[in-house]
């Protein structure tokens, strides 16, 4: 008997190993949207509960006929950096089990901070995006964990083409990301100095062709074409 339950103590632990392989694989390949339930009835049940709810929660208004001061909605900072992922996923059976290491828990301020500080060192805002090889402008940018930076539409579209989370140049799985607009703000110093640059040429074109038409020049030919300009 003692044999027995031995044997199949270790046919269901290897049971046991395979279905967490099995499932640590499912949730690698991102395929954690499968369901027995049907979306579309889960859908219409939340729709009917909410009216429910707020057919229940209806209050009856009393007009005082006192002036409300309406407060409009609060303006956010547009260029406010803030984290995409700030919770790190569920552990699967096979990481809870010790087959597979656990993911690394989300960075703190100060962790990203450095970063980004890496980011900046090498260039990584001031050159193009190494997805689309187009310069960031003033399109979503995202910042890695891995300190790689691209376009928030570009990787998107990366994560959906290869159904994995691996950063598309060091190949770093289950990455962090974080919203910067490092690449807009040099987008539009760079603007702001073409700008610049072109309205001064135009100062000084104007200076100088004001300065010739007053001033004669010294040369003795142009000086005697001058005079008879003005003289005619």
């Amino acid at each position: 008997m003692s044999k027995h339950e031995g044997h199949s103590s270790k046919q269901d632990n290897l049971a046991v190993t395979a279905v967490a392989l099995q499932d640590h694989i499912l949730h690698d390949l991102q395929l954690r949207n499968l369901s027995i339930a049907d979306h579309s009835k889960t859908k219409v049940q939340k729709t009917e509960n909410k009216s429910k709810s707020l057919k229940r929660n209806t209050k009856a208004i009393i007009d005082t006929g006192l002036k409300k001061t309406i407060q409009g909605p609060k303006v956010e900072d547009p260029e406010k950096e803030y984290v995409l992922d700030p919770k790190p996923p569920p552990l699967t059976l096979a990481q809870k089990l010790g087959l597979f290491e656990p993911p690394p828990p989300p960075l703190s301020s100060d962790e990203w901070e450095k970063v980004k500080q890496r980011s900046i060192l090498q260039g990584d805002s001031v050159q193009p995006c190494p997805i689309c090889k187009e310069e960031f402008e003033l399109r979503p940018q995202v910042l890695l964990s891995c300190s790689h930076v691209f376009h928030r539409a570009c990787l998107q579209a990366f994560e959906k083409f290869t159904n994995k989370k691996t950063c598309p140049l060091c190949r770093k799985n289950q990455y962090q990301t974080r919203v910067i607009h490092d690449g807009a703000r040099l987008f539009k110093i760079k603007c702001a100095t073409r700008i610049q640059a072109c309205w001064r040429g135009h100062v000084v074109r104007k200076w100088y062709q004001d300065l010739k038409r007053k001033v004669p020049p010294t040369d003795a030919k142009l000086r005697r074409k001058f005079f008879e300009e003005k003289a005619g």
